[in-house]
């Protein structure tokens, strides 16, 4: 019997396990063989912190710098979720059968989710180890070599590699398939593969490679300050010319060849929440944004974009072809463009027909004149983070916005230049002049505000339009860009009438005067005016010149020119002065405008030129605002001071700006210590037009023979998405006028719209600041309406919003409407005007007679149009008085026919005048209303640049912009004799203009609450009516209901004057004026004809220029 060993069991154990050790080794070893270490490029992992960044965002300066960075500085980004998904096509993605979901999150503010196949994956490791092995100069193969199973390495040098290979990314280079990939190992892969761009994201130079940007589908744009989240990005085609303005590339003819269509190398397009833009991945720039509105319209197919998977988008403003290599891909887009454009509120139709919706619970608040106005523009500008938003009809840069102050840091264009030296960008969009017609000096204001950044360059201006014959763009000729608005940081937003230019800056006390202690107060007795009769007739009113010419003309075509019927007080050098602003494009006709090339610094000529070839106060209120001023001057210290440095930009024939010549307040109570319009501020238009307008500090008026033209005017203030709109029309139109042109010069950007999901734009605490204490914001229901049009804007349909709220607002109104505008130009069943504005009042006072409601409209216009240019006032005036009761067509003729026998019972029209003693004499001026303000039923209002004339309102002429105003505050008052709930809004804002016309000092004089009430409407109609009586007692003013007929203008104004014959007991008389408020004189020349003689560039001019 054979005897066994008793080891052999032990042996046989041992050697199968061995066998398996064994095999377990080789599947290790196998596995490692398909992995592939990526190395890093160096071993700095340290990123300096962006000190521009703000709170977790990269800042706006990251676009318009081109520093082509994505992710936020010091920020970790990393991948928190991984999952995948069996979805595939059988054909095309055999190999590839899972869906990756990968959910990244980038600092505590961002996350997205990306889906991906293992070919993206694939094609991101190869690039990137192109990229380090390029950084390096060594090739990946040294880290890859070698494996656990070889027995050639030491343990310590083992130990060393699998060190290694835990710290650099491991990418599993099997695909699916290959891999053997099932529902059992697929958590590993995603587990691997989220390791793996972990890993990747920690280096800053991975993390930064374009690679890596477009496979995590991010971009510079991503992470950016107020533009939110992206919803899409990717690299997709772009047809080579897109069409905007009606431009495209040649002739698009249907090529056979798809590849001949012209489709650019791949852009990177982002799509936002409101607009889709593309930007080259390489350089960082910026293309021209698609906002979505109201036009926003997306097709596919091959019959409406001819090309295989793409997709046609349109806008208002332009259309554009993108084009996909998969139809997978397109669809995917297409998609995610179509859930944006559902989900955008501007997409959708709006009241009014407005590009924008109406926004709720925004914070505003409103200004009465430039005085408290042009300071909230101040304050803004210093509280600007970001951006400031500027368009105007016309600019003076000189112009001081506070007053007083000790220097001239609060001047416009020294504030700007400031803040865009300390990085704010400033972009301004002004009316581009005809320089031989309209003496406005576009190009001056342009070189002064450019010049003021000679470092950082932040400022832009744009000058349109260019007057040039191209389809759809011959109106410009005739019309202008009117609008007057501030935006700043795209949050708060400043509208209404007021331009930042001469003329314009005025107190509630409408003051005529401006001699500091140089006037003479004492009233001249009869035998002293005896002595110097020249000089006292020097001081009438300039509206009585205007008048007396106005007759000589309409006489002198009548008789015998060789025989004037009136000799003219001054001389006829005003009748070759520029021609109605932007009413006029005669040529052939020159206003005194000097070359103001000549006049410019060498620096200026030498900015200039770069732009062509492109294109081709009182002491306490000073204190507090030096206060304000050092806040925000801190950063600003360089070697050489602020003032300068401004000091070399001054043309050499401009006195140097370091030291006002005089001390200018703003404070109501006259100080007459000091001036308050400085050099071409102190303006009568009535007297003359604005000359030399680059020679800002030299007066252009005599100040002790002519009075000021006091200037009324109205604006508010809005917080909030309504303000985002307006910004966002101020983009709309800065895109395409840069496409215009600037199209290919890169230090003009195209501008970026910001998110409406922004947090920051709910918070009002920025306006809280700029209004102060004395004044709270109020919660409002706001909308911004507008005219535009493809010569304005670009836009293919013209919109006239501003025209649609007017009508609705006034056939809404139940109680009252009141009026402030500097026209009233609308003739109902007119061939030429077509305005609705006469027409929707006749309707709705009409209805009131019908219904025996008591209803009133009060309406305040300039007594004169307000230009130096005679046969211009004729021609406005004309149209005015047709408007309102000249012909059977006016306002007050069809009153009559429809049963109305006094149509003043329910409307009634005023002006504005005040007076004052020069020199020794009295004066008087007329205010000239600039307002563009409707108030209904103390409820709700509209206000902005818009005139109640079919140059406004039609949309497809000047451009303009308005805010619509419904309150939601509601505090109780009296309308109709009732206790009744009014907005605090429009309530307050219009008492306060009640009781500043009618000169009320307190309630005990006379409660303005109820306008409806007998009681008011007849205690204003009986101020008005007694003030006009006054002023033509004292002062025989014009224009006054007493001359139906041009002939009868000589003998009234040689009728002795009351100041004249008796000053002391004119003046007693003149103490009994109320406020400022006077009657309309609608019988003023009303059995005459107005209109300019035909033989006359104003009579031979288009009607449609003055209406």
């Amino acid at each position: 019997m054979t005897q066994l060993d008793a080891t052999a069991g032990i042996d046989s154990l041992v050697k199968h396990t061995a066998d398996m050790v064994d095999i377990t080794l080789t599947s290790s070893s196998s596995h490692n063989r398909h992995i592939e270490y990526l190395s890093y490029p160096d071993e700095n992992f340290f990123e300096d912190i962006d000190e521009s960044c703000q709170e977790n965002e990269c800042s706006l300066d990251q676009i318009y710098f081109k520093r082509n960075k994505t992710f936020v500085r010091g920020l970790p980004v990393e991948v928190i979720k991984m999952t995948a998904e069996r979805i595939y096509n059988p054909v095309s993605e055999f190999l590839y059968p899972y869906l990756y979901s990968i959910t990244i999150r980038h600092g505590p503010l961002f996350q997205w989710t990306i889906q991906k196949r293992y070919k993206h994956f694939h094609d991101l490791h190869k690039s990137l180890v192109r990229f380090v092995e390029t950084e390096t100069g060594r090739s990946m193969s040294s880290l890859n070599k070698s494996h656990l199973s070889e027995t050639t390495k030491s343990n310590e040098e083992n130990r060393s590699l699998i060190k290694k290979q835990e710290y650099y990314p491991a990418f599993p280079t099997r695909n699916d398939r290959i891999a053997f990939i099932d529902q059992f190992n697929i958590e590993e892969r995603c587990k691997s593969l989220q390791n793996y761009l972990n890993k990747v994201l920690k280096h800053p130079k991975l993390r930064e490679h374009l690679a890596v940007r477009e496979f995590l589908e991010v971009s510079p744009l991503s992470f950016v300050h107020g533009l939110g989240m992206s919803i899409k990005e990717g690299a997709i085609s772009k047809r080579s010319n897109d069409d905007f303005r009606g431009r495209s590339i040649f002739i698009r003819m249907p090529f056979m060849c798809d590849k001949c269509k012209f489709h650019h190398g791949q852009k990177w397009f982002i799509l936002k929440d409101s607009y889709l833009v593309y930007m080259n991945p390489d350089s960082a720039l910026i293309g021209f944004p698609m906002l979505i509105d109201i036009a926003f319209s997306l097709e596919q197919g091959f019959r409406k974009t001819g090309t295989n998977n793409g997709i046609r988008i349109k806008n208002l403003q332009r259309s554009m072809i993108i084009k996909f290599e998969k139809e997978d891909e397109r669809d995917f887009w297409f998609n995610s463009l179509m859930n944006v454009k559902n989900q955008c509120l501007l997409a959708e139709q709006h009241p009014f027909n407005s590009f924008a919706p109406k926004r709720q619970q925004q914070y505003a608040q409103w200004f009465v004149n430039g005085q408290s106005y042009m300071e909230a523009v101040a304050k803004g500008i210093l509280a600007a983070k970001e951006e400031i938003f500027i368009t105007d009809w016309w600019l003076s840069p000189e112009i001081l916005l506070v007053r007083p102050y000790g220097d001239d840091s609060m001047r416009l264009d020294n504030l700007l230049g400031k803040r865009a030296e300390e990085g704010i960008r400033v972009y301004v969009m002004v009316f581009k002049d005809i320089v031989q017609v309209v003496g406005l000096n576009s190009w001056h204001t342009k070189a002064k505000l450019v010049s003021k950044s000679p470092n950082k360059k932040n400022i832009k201006v744009i000058r349109h339009p260019d007057h040039r014959v191209l389809p759809g763009t011959e109106s410009s000729f005739l019309y202008s860009h009117h609008e007057k608005t501030v935006v700043i940081d795209q949050k708060i937003a400043f509208i209404g009438g007021i331009d930042l230019c001469w003329g314009r800056w005025d107190t509630d006390s409408h003051r005529l005067i401006d001699l500091s202690d140089e006037n003479v107060t004492e009233l001249k007795l009869p035998e002293q005016i005896a002595e110097h009769p020249e000089v006292e007739e020097q001081k009438e009113e300039a509206a009585i010149d205007t008048t007396e010419r106005m007759a000589e003309n309409v006489l002198n075509e009548k008789f015998d020119k060789t025989k004037p019927v009136i000799e003219s007080k001054k001389s006829n050098e005003k009748e070759n002065e520029s021609l109605l602003k932007t009413h006029q494009q005669n040529p052939s006709k020159t206003s005194k405008v000097t070359d103001f090339k000549s006049e410019l610094s060498k620096d200026e000529r030498k900015i200039l030129a770069e732009e062509q070839a492109e294109e081709q106060g009182d002491v306490p209120v000073e204190k507090k605002w030096k206060k304000i001023f050092k806040k925000h001057r801190k950063n600003y210290n360089d070697d050489d001071s602020f003032d300068e440095e401004q000091e070399d930009e001054i043309p050499a024939s401009e006195p140097a700006d370091e030291k006002p010549k005089t001390i200018v307040g703003i404070t109501p109570v006259a100080d007459e210590k000091c001036r308050y319009f400085l050099g071409k501020d102190y303006s009568n238009s009535y007297e003359k037009d604005f000359e030399f307008i680059e020679k800002f500090d030299e007066d252009y008026i005599d100040r002790k023979v002519s009075p000021r033209m006091p200037w009324h005017d109205e604006a508010l203030v809005v917080s909030g998405p309504a303000a985002r709109d307006c910004a966002r029309h101020f983009i709309q139109r800065w895109n395409i006028h840069k496409a215009d042109k600037f199209r290919f010069v890169e230090s003009y950007p195209y501008i970026l719209p910001k998110s409406y999901s922004d947090n920051d734009l709910l918070d009002h605490s920025m306006l809280d600041s700029i209004l102060g204490e004395e004044r709270k914001a109020i919660s409002v229901d706001a909308q911004c309406v507008r005219s535009v049009s493809f010569w304005s804007c670009g836009t293919r349909t013209v919109e006239h919003s501003i025209q649609n709220a007017y009508i609705h607002m006034i056939d809404s109104a139940q109680h009252f409407i009141y009026i402030e505008n500097q026209f009233f130009i609308s003739v109902a069943e007119d061939s030429t005007l077509k305005n609705g504005i006469g027409d929707a009042l006749y309707r709705r006072i009409v209805r009131a007679c019908i219904n025996k409601e008591k209803f009133r409209v009060y309406v305040v216009i300039p007594l004169l149009p307000g230009f130096s240019n005679v046969n211009a006032v004729q021609a406005v005036l004309y149209f005015i008085m047709r408007s309102i009761n000249k012909g059977e067509t006016s306002l007050f003729q069809r009153l009559k026919q429809a049963g109305i026998n006094d149509p003043e019972e329910y409307i009634t029209f005023y002006g504005m005048r005040n007076w004052d003693i020069l020199m020794g004499t009295l004066i008087t001026e007329i205010i000239y209303v600039h307002s563009k303000l409707m108030i209904v039923d103390d409820r709700m209002c509209i206000c902005g640049s818009a005139n109640i004339n079919d140059r406004s309102l039609q949309g497809s002429r000047d451009s303009e912009f308005c805010l619509v105003v419904n309150d939601t505050e509601m505090i109780d008052s009296q309308l109709n004799g009732q206790t009744q709930k009014v907005g605090k809004f429009c309530s307050t804002w219009r008492k306060k203009l009640f009781r500043q016309i009618l000169g009320i000092q307190n309630e005990n004089d006379m409660n303005v609450d109820d306008p409806c009430s007998d009681e008011f409407y007849q205690y204003f109609r009986e101020t008005a009516k007694k003030n006009a009586i006054i002023y033509e007692e004292v002062f025989n003013t014009l224009p006054t209901n007493n001359i139906r007929l041009f002939t009868e203008v000589e003998g009234y104004t040689q009728k002795p004057k009351f100041k004249e014959t008796d000053p002391l007991a004119a003046h007693e008389k003149c103490k009994q004026i109320k406020g400022f408020v006077v009657q309309f004189p609608l019988d003023f020349l009303a059995d005459d004809v107005l209109m300019p003689k035909w033989n006359t560039s104003e009579g031979m001019a288009p009607i449609l220029l003055w209406t």
